[in-house]
């Protein structure tokens, strides 16, 4: 009797600790389940924060505006930023340290280079990327009406920069880079960002030297139709 106790015993074990390993399956399975829900529901909540939020009173489709009524926030920095200056490039820098979004740099360094392929050089790029930080140095040095306050400039969203010639003597609008410019910079995706006759509606004066990036099919169109950005994005 007692054998057939120990050999029920013995015939038991496997199966318990087959039971044992089952539960502890479905429990672990259920961890990795609660793990997995939260993970989306973060995800999720995350992703509403962000359309919701301040992005989208900024995006309009695929293109980011910035002007006063539309300010980036002090910690904006726009992912991929590259030094100019250690890029290769057909035009002169100012400085060693003018920063733009790689997608700017690339089309940029195509204009230019067709530029000079048709025989117009001397291009002079001052200034790119600024974080808020920095604009608000630059606001604090201006005369009123001469820079944006800090979280309103283009330069923050590193999709922007200024250029001269190199013999323009302060008059770019004058010169022979200026009329390429105007000519050509929409088939690689660029706009004079404050047009002249303008300011009403962008809310800053003519700037013959500051171009945006907004691709080549927005650039196009807003060429095309004389617009400004606001126009364009319906903000006018």
């Amino acid at each position: 009797m007692e054998g057939r106790r120990n050999r029920k015993a013995q015939e038991d074990r496997p199966v318990r600790r087959a039971d044992r390993h089952r539960r502890k399956r479905v429990s672990k399975g259920k961890v990795i389940l609660a793990c997995v829900a939260l993970l989306a529901l973060l995800g999720a909540s995350f992703g509403a924060g962000w359309y919701f939020g301040v992005e989208s009173t900024r995006y309009k489709g695929e293109i980011l505006l910035v002007n006063e009524q539309n300010p980036l926030p002090e910690d904006y920095v726009p992912e991929g930023l590259v030094n100019l200056y250690e890029m290769r490039h057909s035009f002169r820098l100012a400085r060693s340290d003018i920063y733009l979004t790689r997608e700017t740099y690339e089309a940029m360094e195509r204009m230019f280079a067709a530029a000079e392929d048709d025989g117009v050089n001397g291009f002079y790029v001052t200034s790119g990327y600024r974080s808020y930080e920095r604009q608000a140095e630059v606001y604090a040095e201006s005369e009123p009406g001469y820079a944006q306050a800090p979280g309103c400039s283009e330069h923050q969203t590193g999709l922007a920069f200024d250029v001269t010639a190199e013999s323009s003597n302060d008059q770019f609008e004058g010169t022979e880079q200026y009329a390429w410019l105007r000519e050509h910079a929409h088939e690689y995706g660029f706009i004079q960002r404050y047009p002249a006759n303008k300011a009403d509606i962008t809310g800053i004066s003519y700037e013959p030297w500051h171009y945006r990036y907004v691709g080549v099919e927005a650039a196009t169109r807003i060429r095309e139709a004389d617009l400004t950005l606001e126009e364009f994005l319906g903000e006018a």
